[in-house]
């Protein structure tokens, strides 16, 4: 048994029941089985290489992207398993040393092939189309067409293979981010309303801060970002490395800026980023107005940030073991039809799942597989509430992959995270209204639950817009020149906060460290995503619960990464390019929020 001390309340990986945890035997069945596979490496890219200067021919291009196919999804189960053993424990020396191996290798093997793109765009384009159509190439045309759309941000082949000889450098900044969040960093004990101690975790961290007693929520807030700020500078380093290696990346593809350089692979234009935040920003009254009816019901002279997520009802917090949770999603999904629901019980049987919170375990929520294995999830469940619907929302990524492997050739199948969100939200929104259609809920439930989905609101959409623009801020100031240091970063980072929360909300002074603590920021403008999928969603979900359209939608998840995000979305029945779609969500959130204020609101004498 690992012998590391814990800290209070939270067990060793070794405590965790098997049942509980995920089965990574379909990827490989031992540690011993991976170095196989990793053994075979070299061996499967000979065929890509032998390529090389050959690619004159539709005949050719074909043997090419049927050798290099076999690599990736060699590649793809290697790193799955790394990644998922690793996060799992991510203090455990064999799991480190394992992920490192495989993110090198990954690197090496990029550079290796780093001719394969600038190669094929020495054909003129007319020979490139030719070739399109030959039915060899089937699976591999949107490959190609994507090769032509980057003709212009396309290096020479040396200069690409330098650039893929550097990723693994190039992404240090992250992994030391996650290393030092995830394993290195400890937090002290906080005392409970009891007297008794309190473990603070990242895991933990929600559900202190929906602790009814203030204290608590209070303790917790200040111990975790004060944490923290005592590696603000470490953390200042790391976020701006990560913001330059974004800009320099964007600057030598010929970019005019970062942004553009991360919206171009889902052909997303600026205008649809820039919207979005106008749009949330036009909507912020009835967010404040939100935030008053909340600091009213748990009558508070002054809202701090620490009280955002207590649930506003005065029935106690919910506890929903793993065995409701499973039965009520099941039950919401069931409009979504019979091979879903199949899918989601294959889901619990077959343990995709790693359930509970560990020393070591990397935090938060995910949903991760490659197409020759489960899509796995990983959770830190603490039986609550939201832990039901962080289930449901890692449950609709997980079936999504599932439905597009299935439907979709291995070049086709993955899909961007711009379509991922649409799927996890879907999901969680058609749990909350299961919930809400239940005929006798308990006392305050119904108010819990659209406590539950205004906080949806605020986590997913103005929440997550306000990290998008600040997020967008970082790089237009690393691209102005403007040193990311933390004394910059708090003052900027507390001054949004102050626009997107308004003048209702004492802000406490500590979080101004928030933005030390959001991984999302390393992950090149990926924020934005939620809060349009988001609106998206809110679309789906209402027609799926009429019945209406559930083929398109179910379509939608199959067709994987066949067409670009806007289009696949718009084929579904949605035009995000379409304002108005913002602002119906923004009306919904108006309509939830006038329920609950009702809901709230004192008897009549």
């Amino acid at each position: 048994m690992n012998e590391t001390p814990s800290p209070a309340g939270v067990p060793v990986r070794a405590d965790i029941p098997e049942a509980l945890t995920w089965d990574l035997s379909p990827l490989f069945a031992t540690p011993e089985e991976w170095e196989k596979g990793f053994a075979r490496l070299d061996e499967m890219v000979a065929p890509v290489l032998a390529l090389q200067g050959r690619l004159d021919s539709a005949e050719a291009v074909a043997q090419l992207m049927e050798a290099e196919t076999a690599l990736d999804r060699l590649l793809e189960r290697l790193f799955t398993f790394a990644h998922l053993r690793h996060d799992e424990d991510t203090a455990q020396p064999d799991n480190q040393a394992r992920e490192a191996r495989i993110r090198a290798k990954y690197a090496e093997l990029a550079a290796a092939c780093a001719w394969i793109t600038p190669e094929l765009l020495t054909h003129p384009e007319e020979e490139l189309r030719a070739w399109m159509d030959d039915p060899r190439l089937a699976d591999s045309r949107r490959t190609l067409l994507k090769v032509l759309r980057n003709k212009p941000h396309v290096l020479s082949t040396a200069e690409e293979t330098l650039l893929a000889q550097g990723a693994e450098v190039l992404s240090a900044s992250e992994q030391t981010f996650h290393l030092l969040t995830n394993a290195d960093m400890e937090f002290p004990d906080i005392t409970g309303p009891d007297g008794e101690a309190l473990a603070v975790t990242e895991g933990s961290y929600r559900l202190h801060l929906e602790n009814p007693d203030r204290g608590v929520r209070r303790a917790a807030f200040e111990t975790l970002l004060e944490g923290y700020g005592k590696l603000q500078h470490t953390l200042a380093s790391t976020l701006s490395a990560s913001v330059k290696t974004h800009v320099y990346m964007a600057r030598v593809r010929k970019f005019p800026a970062a942004l553009e350089a991360a919206l171009f692979d889902d052909q997303v234009p600026v205008a649809v980023y820039d919207g979005l935040i106008a749009a949330t920003r036009e909507a912020l009254p009835a967010f404040y107005r939100y935030l008053d009816l909340r600091k009213r019901a748990l009558g508070l002279a002054d809202l701090d940030m620490f009280d955002l997520y207590v649930p506003v009802t005065s029935s106690p917090a919910m506890e929903v073991p793993m065995d409701q949770a499973r039965e009520w999603i099941v039950a919401a999904c069931r409009p979504l039809g019979a091979d879903y629901v199949a899918a989601l019980q294959t889901a619990f049987a077959d343990r995709w799942i790693d359930w509970r919170e560990n020393k070591g375990k990397r935090s938060g929520a995910y949903s991760s597989g490659c197409y020759d294995s489960p899509p796995y999830l990983l959770l830190n469940y603490h039986d609550r509430l939201d832990d039901a619907f962080t289930l449901a929302h890692e449950l609709g990524h997980s079936l999504h992959t599932w439905l597009a492997n299935r439907a979709q050739p291995h070049r086709m199948a993955r899909y961007p995270i711009f379509l991922a969100e649409i799927a996890s939200t879907v999901n969680e929104l058609l749990l909350t209204h299961h919930l809400l259609d239940q005929p006798e809920p308990a006392a305050g439930f119904r108010t819990h639950l659209l406590n539950h989905l205004c906080d949806s609101f605020k986590g997913t959409v103005f929440r997550q817009v306000m990290f998008a623009e600040f997020e967008s801020s970082l790089h237009a100031w690393e691209e102005e020149g403007v040193p990311l240091t933390a004394d910059f970063l708090r003052e900027q980072y507390y001054e949004l906060n102050q626009k997107y929360y308004g003048p209702g909300l004492k802000a406490h002074d500590a979080i101004a460290m928030e933005w030390a603590r959001i991984p999302h920021f390393y992950y090149n403008f990926y924020v934005y995503k939620y809060a349009t999928s988001f609106c998206a969603a809110l679309v789906f979900a209402r027609r799926i619960r009429a019945g209406e359209n559930v083929e398109s939608y179910l379509e939608l998840l199959r067709s994987g990464g066949s067409r670009d995000p806007l289009e696949a979305v718009a084929a579904a029945g949605v035009n995000l390019e379409d304002p108005a779609v913002l602002h119906e969500a923004f009306a919904g959130f108006t309509g939830v929020l006038d329920e609950l204020e009702g809901a709230l609101a004192p008897p009549a004498p």
